[in-house]
């Protein structure tokens, strides 16, 4: 299988910076799986996926896609922010069609996709509503659908769901689930969050230290599994491995 991403060996360092933000990246995501990043803050979690995204070029090393450089933006590579960028003053359909706008996408294909989307994110009787009226729940509903109408083959996320409630956190977990189901795209995350890495990530990623490095990988065992039915030694066991693998470098 061809390799969707490849991080070759990169590192990076803000201009007028001493050191590095993070040194020897090497990472390689497959297509269709889901690759969650963890560790504390400060260690170039969001820098290296400003790296992928194009909005930075590597200091050291390469970043290629499907085997072409990545070099500046590009739809295929799309972002959920923390913040979701949103445009309060559009309306849900508009800030969803945005980027097929950006795109010139075909109107019967953005809007096929609009209405697949609008209710997948149980988003149907809100798409006329300006953003500024909807709950943060609504809004990362509305994020989600915006990055996924435009099928790029990678998505990040970058902490989207920090700013949730615990119980609005976990339906966004169930919902980028589903989307990834049926869209079939890769999917790389960052969090801080141990419970939300094991529960999203097929592959774990620890990046620890400053400048930040990749320490461990994990094949995870327990993606997408309830947690009230795992609470297992071995689970507890493998959260506190992961736990440890962060502390040992911080």
């Amino acid at each position: 299988m061809t390799d969707l991403l490849t991080i070759d060996n990169v590192s990076f360092r803000y201009p007028n910076s001493a050191n590095a933000s993070i040194q020897e990246i090497n990472l390689t995501v497959e297509p269709n799986s889901i690759n969650v990043i963890v560790g504390p803050s400060g260690v170039g979690k969001s820098t290296l996926l400003n790296l992928i995204a194009g909005f930075l070029k590597p200091t050291q090393g390469t970043i290629e896609m499907q085997g072409v450089k990545v070099q500046g933006a590009n739809w295929r590579r799309g972002i959920v922010f923390q913040d979701m960028a949103l445009y309060p003053w559009l309306t849900v359909k508009q800030n969803i069609l945005f980027g097929p706008k950006m795109r010139k996408m075909p109107a019967n294909q953005s809007l096929d996709r609009l209405q697949y989307l609008l209710s997948e994110t149980r988003l149907l009787e809100f798409e006329d509503t300006p953003i500024y009226e909807l709950s943060g729940g609504l809004r990362q509903r509305v994020a989600l659908a915006r990055a996924f109408i435009n099928e790029p083959p990678l998505l990040m996320l970058d902490e989207s769901f920090s700013a949730l409630d615990n119980y609005t956190r976990s339906e966004m977990h169930s919902l980028l689930l589903a989307l990834w189901k049926n869209n079939q795209n890769g999917i790389i995350a960052i969090t801080h969050d141990i419970d939300e890495a094991i529960f999203l990530g097929q592959n774990i990623y620890v990046l620890n230290g400053k400048p930040g490095k990749i320490s461990q990988k994990f094949a995870n065992p327990y993606f997408n599994m309830d947690m009230s039915e795992i609470l297992s030694t071995e689970y507890i066991a493998f959260r506190n491995q992961l736990v440890s693998s962060i502390k040992q470098m911080s």
